[in-house]
């Protein structure tokens, strides 16, 4: 995770040519943060692949706080391969067998979608880290899955993405479209659809995660809030169903 970090300017492909010297100015400025251009279009790299979540990190504030780009920066996002070893090459002799439950609810889901709930996740030595059950159904039905790369000595936090719903006249509606990261810290399974009770600003409000992912490094998990409740509900196509705790 935190491999890449993309750089959005608001010049157009033809101010992009013409200012070379400002291109240049960046790579310098990102270069002193540990981050080098990779030759691919506004993608940069950490230099040092071992210390690549606090590179970042600290790539993307430096850009933030820079006084020559503002009104220039548009946005920054960070990369992450999904295809670091084959399925096969995945060490699990550290983890312990997964309930029944979790496995049903996950393998409920993929056979509904043909899709996995969310990623798998190895250190820099293959290890598995998190995902296993998402291991075990891509083993099993030959699914296609996203292996993810994390540093072994740096947090590792399941994060989902929702947006704010409510229950109105038999059904859940979305509030609005904008959506949210929240860090996932419960034990209960989680899948998209699946109706959550977040910490917000206004301290608690219900959310409709869209997916499920990973985030890395210990400045990256500072940034969320955490999901308070699993609502053991799921929104699906402006329904819910309910499950079993």
């Amino acid at each position: 995770m935190n491999e890449l970090l993309s750089v959005s300017l608001n010049l157009t492909p033809e101010e992009c040519c013409k200012n070379e010297d400002l291109l240049k100015k960046i790579d310098e400025l990102l270069l002193t943060a540990g981050m080098r251009y990779s030759g691919i279009m506004n993608l940069y790299a950490p230099v040092d692949h071992q210390k690549r979540d606090q590179t970042v990190f600290r790539a993307e504030e430096l850009l933030r706080n820079t006084d020559w780009l503002k009104g220039i920066l548009a946005y920054t996002s960070t990369g992450t391969l999904t295809n670091a070893c084959p399925l096969g090459e995945i060490q699990t002799d550290l983890m312990s067998n997964p309930s029944p439950h979790k496995v049903w609810y996950y393998e409920e889901y993929y056979q509904k979608t043909k899709q996995l709930p969310h990623g798998i996740v190895v250190d820099e030595n293959k290890q598995l880290r998190d995902g296993y059950i998402s291991y075990l159904l891509a083993q099993k039905y030959g699914a296609p899955a996203d292996i993810c790369e994390m540093v072994s000595e740096q947090p590792l936090r399941k994060i989902v993405t929702g947006r704010h719903v409510e229950f109105s006249h038999g059904k859940w509606r979305k509030k609005s479209e904008k959506r949210y990261v929240w860090i996932y810290p419960l034990k209960a399974p989680i899948v998209p659809g699946d109706i959550l009770l977040a910490n917000t600003k206004s301290g608690g409000d219900l959310i409709c995660a869209d997916s499920i992912d990973y985030i890395a490094g210990q400045e990256f998990c500072a940034k969320y809030k955490k999901i308070r409740k699993h609502m053991h509900m799921r929104m699906e196509k402006g329904e819910y169903t309910d499950h079993e705790k």
